[in-house]
């Protein structure tokens, strides 16, 4: 259920919470302005929504970063944002239906020049683009790893549409899931991500060892992964 906070200044800060057997209350925004919260039953209230005003301007502003996040990622019928470029949108009258992505452009191929239609293609074209590239990053990473003496499992790489995460790791099944919104970054940023997932393999928090070794891994890490933080 979802509940709010009147704050000081008039705001309302919408969270759920969720009671858990956790160590820590867990608090994480999401895209639609809501925080989600999970707790140990032995937590109260009142202190929960208490830590939620003292952080309330963050929350705020993580809220703003995610639909920046979701804007910059967007597909019309015009441009779609793909590698870190802008590609313009060309739709040919054809009987196939089908959108192809070049450096240039899109072309979009189909009868139904609809506005939902070119957008359905164009949104199966990206996704299956990825889904290569990122197989393509996954084996440089790998190569590297192996360069630089580290042997990691050999992940299972999955493309999901992911709101609040660009990328997950399941160390114990051997999978790393990679945001798709991330098709409109340039490749070092996807980059960035898959060497951090892959870092997690060994260390499965993000201590002081987990970035040691990230970045003695990969130390361009954080010129390619802060561009995720300003949007």
């Amino acid at each position: 259920m979802i509940e709010k906070i009147k704050l000081h200044d008039g705001r309302e800060l919408c969270y759920e919470l969720t009671r858990k057997r956790v160590k820590n209350i867990n608090f994480r925004a999401k895209s639609d302005g809501v925080v989600a919260v999970s707790a140990s039953p032995r937590v109260s209230k009142k202190y929960i929504e208490q830590c939620l005003k003292d952080r309330a301007d963050f929350f705020f502003g993580a809220f703003e970063r995610l639909k920046a996040r979701e804007k910059a990622s967007e597909i019309n019928t015009d441009s779609v944002r793909w590698l870190g470029k802008e590609l313009h949108v060309k739709v040919v009258e054809n009987l196939r239906e089908i959108a192809v992505l070049d450096d240039e452009e899109c072309r979009v191929f189909t009868k139904d020049r609809s506005p939902e239609n070119v957008r359905k293609l164009i949104e199966s074209a990206v996704a299956e683009r990825f889904k290569d590239v990122c197989g393509q990053l996954n084996e440089k990473v790998r190569a590297e790893l192996k360069d630089k003496g580290y042997d990691p499992p050999s992940a299972v790489i999955t493309i999901k549409d992911m709101k609040s995460r660009w990328g997950s790791c399941s160390y114990t099944r051997g999978r790393i899931s990679i945001n798709l919104r991330l098709a409109a970054y340039p490749p070092e940023t996807v980059l960035s991500v898959l060497w951090h997932e892959y870092a997690h393999f060994r260390y499965h928090d993000h201590s002081e060892n987990f970035y040691r070794f990230l970045l003695e891994m990969y130390p361009e890490y954080h010129k390619h992964n802060d561009v995720l933080k300003q949007v």
